[in-house]
């Protein structure tokens, strides 16, 4: 997660930045630096294997004349896409993906401040200045890394200096962290937590040149493992990292080793959007194992038996059953409803996100918050004559993941039609058999009810 404004501020802004910290620390080399130790209540605390997490989305946000925020899945496909209020340095999950974070860049003089975003709107919901020693950071903090840690507090890089901080997003007050980039690096894009429990860290010694990758081990030492294109975030996905490059490329990083090197990391570019990144993020970002949840539930009215030309309304429902912004998408199989039914022009409607009926599968796709639902309805009209086979069945499948079915029973529908005997069989019972009923056309569909 990083940024430098638009990227040829970006560039310039990063060539000072860089002028001065070699100016102060010199050039030492980039290959491997150790700092001095730390308490595990400040540091990246003790290592240890994590399970490898299902897939979860990556985000990214982009700045300049493109203010947005981008879901993508780990194949690059974008899954939503919102306008944001600003310019963001970088953008972070909490650990349980329930809150996304945001800090403005470059800031100013002695300011700074973290927002928190709708994930779902990009709408800022609250500010929080921040104090302390990133606050201090000259000409200004120009934050343009974050990531939260396992306990919640959030890591933070500057383009201005070299020095990595702790953010406490309760109270905005900044720290130390006990680790800082080599000399003559600055942050460039990101903080990512391992499944092996090292910090993976993205700096940046060349104003257009590759970022160099960091490994920051548990005993707070730092060491370079190699460098990627020049990139300005990251996010993790089911144990795998994706760098979002300068240039709009989002990179899968194919190997991450544990010696020191500054060789070029093998990578593999999922997507080329061509987009300004300035920052990314995942809900897995801070090593937890957060994944979406989201149930799909459809029912129907009337249950039947039905009568030919009777109209049937469908109510589908989607619930994000998780704590972070899930994508629940679904699709609805009505090819064993529309052998024995029209569907009702007009009658396709959705409380958010995006309802569509091509041929016989229907299909919706929306972000929603946590907690949050969305309602698809739509009708048809049983055919008459029925030409079928008397049965209405349909059933919903939920396609993104972390989607379910909310109980074993709610992601199929099956009505039955009466069949012409059942309706002679009732008419006889109430009129005599010398009654004829009549089952002539069926009737006109302008002024049905919705």
């Amino acid at each position: 997660m990083a940024c430098y404004g638009q990227n040829s501020l970006r560039r310039v802004l990063t060539g000072a930045a860089i002028g001065l910290v070699l100016a102060v620390t010199g050039s030492a080399g980039l290959a491997q630096a150790q700092t001095g130790t730390a308490s595990a209540a400040t540091g990246v605390g003790a290592s240890k294997a994590r399970a490898v997490c299902p897939p979860t989305p990556l985000w990214a946000n982009t700045g300049g004349n493109d203010q947005r925020l981008i879901q993508y899945d780990t194949t690059g496909n974008t899954l939503s896409n919102v306008p944001l209020a600003r310019d963001y340095g970088d953008i972070a999950f909490s650990p349980n993906g329930s809150t996304l974070y945001g800090v403005d860049f470059p800031g100013s003089a002695g300011a700074t401040t973290l927002y928190t975003i709708n994930p779902v709107t990009g709408a800022e919901t609250a500010g929080q200045p921040i104090s302390g020693p990133l606050a201090a950071v000259t000409s200004t903090p120009a934050v343009n890394g974050l990531t939260a840690r396992a306990d919640g507090m959030l890591i933070a890089g500057s383009f201005n200096t070299s020095q990595i901080f702790l953010i406490d997003p309760a109270t905005g007050v900044s720290t130390l962290f006990p680790v800082s980039f080599p000399a003559g690096v600055v942050s460039a894009g990101d903080f990512i937590t391992l499944d092996d429990g090292d910090v993976l860290a993205f700096g940046t010694s060349d104003v257009a040149g590759p970022s160099p990758v960091f490994r920051i081990r548990p005993d707070n030492t730092i060491v370079q493992i190699g460098t990627v294109p020049q990139t300005f975030g990251a996010a993790k996905s089911a144990g795998s990292v994706y760098a979002f490059a300068s240039n709009g490329d989002i990179n899968l990083l194919t190997s991450l080793p544990t010696t020191p090197s500054t060789s070029p990391l093998p990578v593999t570019t999922v997507e080329a959007t061509g987009r300004g990144f300035y920052g990314a993020t995942s809900a897995q970002d801070s090593g937890s194992c957060v994944v979406p949840a989201y149930t799909v539930a459809k029912s129907a009215s009337p249950t039947g038996p039905v009568n030919e030309g009777n109209t049937i309304t469908y109510r589908l429902t989607v619930t994000n059953t998780g704590t972070v912004a899930a994508n629940g998408d679904f699709t609805d199989d009505l090819s064993d409803v529309l052998d024995d039914a029209t569907f009702v022009p007009g009658s396709l409607t959705s409380t958010s996100g995006s309802a569509n009926l091509a041929g016989n599968t229907l299909t919706w796709t929306g972000t929603l918050a946590p907690g949050g639902t969305a309602t698809v309805t739509y009708q048809v009209w049983v055919d008459t004559p029925d030409r079928g086979d008397h049965t209405l069945v349909n059933y919903v499948a939920p396609t993104a993941p972390g989607g379910s079915c909310s109980s074993a029973r709610t992601c199929s529908v099956t009505i039955h039609v009466k069949k012409r005997h059942d309706h002679k069989d009732c008419d006889e019972h109430e009129h005599g058999h010398g009654h004829q009923p009549g089952h002539g056309g069926r009737p006109g569909r302008e002024g049905r009810a919705a």
